[in-house]
């Protein structure tokens, strides 16, 4: 939240304070006051005063405990954006069709895996059915990826016409944390992925191919074990891997990052 933002919030906020401070006064002397003389009248507005004094150092002392609060970044997006999916790292379970149809996921979610960016213990996907299964009216999608539970990439696709399989498109992109990915060409950039008898690579942002040592794309959920190529491989699928600097990275290298979860947010056209 911003320093302007802040301040036209506190400025508005005290503004309506002052408001019914007056009203609340206004009242409480006319109940004091009515049928008594002038010098009684005044010893009313004297204790009123003073009461109303008190109130006020009350008042703010409590406003500056929060005048310098500070919202980050996530605290924002959440609060902007619902939260139709997260993808969880080593579970075991399909992170495809966790999405596509909530296979594998348990009828009691932890807390923990229906928000992001605190840290909350989460063991499996989470799937908002209310949303994903009634996918209108929404204007952008969000896809954020985490590492400690800090946000350390995103992509911002626009949603208009689009459906809950098919908003993940190139075509899409509105902005991303990745400074190349608008402009760059991509070979493969869709939920399903690429998907074979021995590859899972879903969620997979991918620029281009050149055999197994020479692959590169920006994200991609591994959801088996065993696939094509070394830099696939894992002991506890899915496995989450992005680039972590600012342009799509070849996946041998060594800044290629394991996310520990992803999360599909949305924001309807009703948005304030």
């Amino acid at each position: 939240m911003t320093s302007r933002v802040r301040r036209n919030y506190n400025t508005s906020f005290i503004m309506r304070v002052d408001i019914l401070l007056c009203c609340f006064v206004a009242v409480l002397i006319k109940q004091q006051v009515d049928g008594l003389e002038v010098c009684d009248v005044l010893q009313v507005i004297d204790s009123v005063e003073w009461n109303l004094v008190k109130l006020v150092k009350s008042v703010n002392a409590t406003l500056s405990k929060y005048r310098n609060c500070k919202c980050d970044e996530d605290t924002v997006l959440q609060n902007e954006w619902k939260l139709a999916f997260r993808g969880t790292s080593g579970t075991r379970q399909s992170v495809y069709y966790a999405y596509k149809d909530g296979l594998g996921i348990p009828s009691s979610i932890e807390s923990g895996c229906k928000q992001v960016g605190k840290p909350l213990a989460c063991s499996s996907h989470y799937r908002n059915d209310l949303i994903l299964d009634n996918w209108n009216g929404i204007s952008e999608v969000a896809l954020a990826i985490y590492k400690n539970d800090v946000r350390v990439h995103h992509v911002i696709f626009d949603a208009a016409g689009s459906t809950y399989m098919n908003w993940l498109d190139k075509a899409r992109v509105k902005s991303s944390s990745w400074s190349d990915l608008p402009t760059s060409v991509a070979n493969i950039f869709s939920i399903a992925g690429h998907q074979d008898a021995s590859l899972r690579r879903t969620f997979f942002l991918n620029k281009s191919y050149g055999t197994c040592p020479n692959d590169f794309g920006w994200f991609v959920a591994i959801d088996n074990e065993n696939g094509g190529c070394s830099w696939e491989k894992n002991a506890a699928f899915p496995l989450f891997k992005y680039a972590t600097g600012s342009t799509a990275l070849n996946w041998n290298d060594g800044n290629i990052g394991r996310a520990d979860y992803f999360a599909v947010l949305v924001k309807y056209y009703n948005t304030p």
